[in-house]
């Protein structure tokens, strides 16, 4: 028998067989010379599978007893009145077998001759926790879809938005505003945020006091996003960068873009430096420099989110300058730090 296995959805066959658990080289217990009733009966497990906790039961999972594996691997067992069908149940695996009552009567070393095992499987502690995780990964997967979905676009929509965005963000960094530096900020003479959609707004508040990454308070934002509110997508596609979900991100920045929403390009920031930094440990100079600028012309354009990400950039190296743009960003939406 292998050594003891790892989480596997599959067992393979030679965890399934119980050649060794059931092996005929198994060890008397002290006490030999007892009548063979009255001797404990054992089964043997890998050598590997000391101080390992079982439950011995009746096939139905009736539990009869727990306990712990000795120092030489065995599991202690015993025989129930009118049953001849048992498993034995580690953390890991369940193994069936039929003991009939004349195997209790023979002595230890003739015990394992007179066992019939039946096909092993995952413990129901195991199966649970796999039938468990299938779940999570089945709803995380739904969640993904809904994510961008609202947006109708598709992906050759979105690559088109995207590039049509970074080429017209070349011709913007030719600007003034585009030389100015955070030292400069003025959140007087920067752009007024959009208004909200009002029938968004109650979706919004939902999400925050629901909490945006719990399933409820996502599905909150996807509501108030369908109405238009640019706040929610933004925090939707936050939301997809922290699972890893990069088509959601850039499905949801192109969205804010085609409706020249100054989120969109803390969106593409955000999505582009996260992706660089996923594929390569970090983001490369020129991928950060790149996304710094997008945040920066964000920044300009009223967008409270790239004013709070750039103020944070800016904590140490330059706290007067973080400090109005947090002002300024709280000053529009008091909720920012929600």
């Amino acid at each position: 028998m292998p050594a003891r296995p790892g989480p596997q959805r599959h067992p393979s066959n030679a965890l399934l067989a119980l050649l060794v658990l059931l092996a005929p080289a198994l060890l008397a217990p002290a006490g030999a010379a007892e009548p063979a009733a009255a001797q404990t009966r054992y089964l043997q497990l890998d050598p590997h599978w000391t101080d390992e906790p079982y439950q011995w039961q009746l096939d139905d999972g009736t539990v009869l007893s727990r306990g712990v594996t000795d120092a030489q691997a065995r599991a202690a067992v015993a025989a129930r009145p009118g049953h001849d069908r048992y498993a034995l149940e580690t953390v890991v695996m369940r193994y069936p077998m039929r003991i009939a009552a004349a195997c209790w009567k023979r002595p230890q070393a003739e015990f394992a001759h007179c066992v019939e095992p039946g096909p092993a499987g995952p413990s129901r502690g195991r199966a649970r926790a796999e039938a468990e995780a299938e779940r999570a990964l089945d709803e995380a997967q739904q969640r993904r879809r809904e994510r961008a979905a609202w947006t109708g676009l598709d992906a050759q929509a979105v690559a088109q938005r995207l590039r049509g965005a970074l080429a017209a963000q070349a011709q913007w960094e030719k600007t003034l505003p585009a030389r100015r530096t955070p030292a400069q900020f003025d959140c007087a003479q920067s752009s007024a945020p959009p208004p909200l959609a009002p029938a968004g707004q109650g979706r919004f508040r939902a999400a925050l006091e629901a909490g945006a990454r719990t399933p409820a308070g996502e599905a909150e934002l996807i509501a108030a996003a369908r109405t238009g509110h640019w706040r929610a997508a933004a925090a939707l596609a936050n939301l997809a960068l922290y699972d890893d979900d990069w088509e959601s991100a850039q499905t949801i920045a192109a969205w804010l873009l085609e409706r020249d929403l100054p989120a969109g390009y803390n969106a593409l920031a955000r999505s582009l430096g996260a992706a660089d930094a996923y594929e390569h440990g970090r983001a490369a100079p020129a991928e950060r420099e790149q996304s710094a600028r997008l945040r920066w012309r964000a920044v300009q354009a009223g967008d409270p989110g790239a004013q709070m990400d750039l103020a944070d950039q800016l904590a140490d190296s330059d706290p007067d300058a973080a400090e109005r743009l947090r002002a300024c960003a709280r000053g529009r939406f008091p909720d920012i730090d929600d």
